[in-house]
């Protein structure tokens, strides 16, 4: 839960471009002490009246990885927080408030989850210490190492996939795909260790412990259906995301014409209003 970055700001705008161009060139009609009421207006200048047409120049990069707009008309030119433009325009504000407490909280259940790995990983040394010194004459002895080590390889990347997208990285809720690639990733680390588990199960019965068999055979079907059900999720999750995109474009306003109008007015560097 990262703040966005400068690129997922862009396309952000770029996607809903045609909806913020009347409404950030009907800023230019407020009053001073009006504008005050939205936050993601920044400063207000004069320009004289020569300016009298309105117009949108593009985002310029500002210090800290923000993103600046800049819409001028009427004699001023207002500048505009581009990050803080499309939180408002989500309705993305009270939860944007409240991500630096969420990221303490991910952080403390990371942190959490790395002591653990510690554990596990000194026991499973531990265990091939023993082994290795001849203490244990117990020839299934390095499973236990195995096994050990394997718990500390899943929980540790559970944890960094945890740090990983709800810390470090920015995760966009109201895209589909960046829930899909979370679980994704949870899946799988849950997935390696299930595997890695039915494997040693597996081992285990072929020298000698013949009960545990039948148990292996079923960890590794619960795995493979577990890899069949993730991949079914992936599939039907990435095909109603396209469909949905598909239908949340507009129809063209003309049959003829492919976007023509669009061409020129994403080009030039600087939008009138006509």
């Amino acid at each position: 839960m990262a703040e966005m970055s400068p690129i997922d700001v862009l396309r952000r705008y770029q996607e809903y471009e045609t909806e913020l161009t009347p409404l950030l060139l009907g800023l230019l009609t407020l009053s001073q002490e009006a504008l005050k009421a939205y936050p993601f207006v920044l400063s207000v200048q004069s320009l004289g009246q020569s300016q009298a047409r309105a117009g949108i120049l593009p985002p310029i990069p500002a210090p800290q990885g923000q993103l600046r707009l800049r819409v001028q008309g009427h004699g001023r030119e207002l500048e505009i927080n581009l990050h803080q433009l499309i939180a408002w325009l989500m309705g993305d504000r009270e939860r944007r408030r409240a991500i630096p407490w969420f990221r303490a909280v991910y952080v403390i259940l990371s942190l959490a989850l790395f002591l653990i790995v510690g554990t596990l990983i000194w026991h499973g040394l531990e265990q091939l210490y023993l082994l290795l010194c001849g203490t244990q004459q117990n020839r299934l002895g390095a499973f236990s190492a195995i096994i050990f080590l394997t718990l500390a390889l899943a929980v540790f990347d559970l944890g960094k996939t945890i740090l990983e997208e709800e810390v470090l990285l920015h995760k966009d809720i109201f895209r589909h795909s960046a829930i899909r690639r979370t679980i994704t990733r949870f899946i799988a680390a849950i997935l390696i260790a299930v595997s890695i588990e039915g494997l040693l199960l597996l081992f285990k019965g072929s020298l000698g412990q013949n009960e545990l068999l039948w148990p292996a055979v079923g960890v590794m079907g619960c795995a493979v259906g577990l890899l069949l059900a993730l991949g079914l999720y992936v599939f039907l999750g990435a095909k109603a995301e396209a469909a949905l995109v598909a239908s949340s474009q507009r129809p063209l306003t003309s049959g003829g014409e492919s976007g023509a109008g669009l061409l020129p007015r994403r080009r030039s560097g600087f939008r009138r209003a006509r």
